[in-house]
């Protein structure tokens, strides 16, 4: 008897990009050997904070998720990426020094979600990254012109794993005041 594989529901926050720079990215990225390997231009994001699977999403869970996201509050800030990485399995756009704003944002959503009682992914550990896609090859690291962009919003994201499907269930804008501003007089 045939028994279908158990569907699996990855959720995260993330930040994503412009779809015009998104789609930029991947016609630019010549690490590959073929388009199949890239992602496709609207999965491209940077994760925030992610979930372990689930079989499926209660509409608890979905609703703890999206409480998760109104209570954080941020300034949208700016994002750079400088750096190709890959490894023997993917490549990823990384930035060449910490931003402080995308790690209060993640501090924040982390926070939130430690007080809703939710775990992080096990094994989960916070380096900002935008995978572009899957390949065998050798590592390497590379320094590229920089892509930046303003992140002006971040949304939470139901993965279908393994079916190249992402169904954006929560977007908050970033328009929250931010405490470390430098003052000018």
């Amino acid at each position: 008897m045939f028994h279908r594989p158990i569907a699996r529901h990855r959720l995260f926050f993330a930040i994503r990009l412009p779809f015009p720079l998104a789609r930029q990215i991947t016609e630019a990225a010549a690490w590959f050997d073929g388009p199949a390997q890239k992602l496709r231009p609207e999965h491209l994001h940077v994760t925030i904070d992610i979930l372990d699977d689930h079989d499926r999403v209660s509409t608890a869970l979905e609703r703890d998720l999206k409480a998760i996201g109104d209570a954080v509050e941020a300034a949208p800030f700016a994002l750079q990426f400088d750096t190709a990485v890959g490894s023997e399995r993917s490549i990823a756009l990384r930035p060449r020094h910490k931003n402080a704003s995308l790690a209060a944002l993640h501090q924040r959503i982390a926070v939130a979600r430690e007080s809703a009682g939710l775990s992080q992914r096990k094994g989960y550990r916070f380096s900002p990254h935008m995978t572009l896609g899957y390949r065998d090859g050798a590592p390497f690291t590379q320094a590229i012109a920089p892509i930046c962009w303003t992140a002006d919003a971040f949304v939470l994201v139901q993965s279908h794993v393994g079916r190249t499907r992402h169904d954006v269930i929560g977007r908050w804008l970033l328009n929250g005041d931010d405490d470390r501003q430098l003052t000018l007089f």
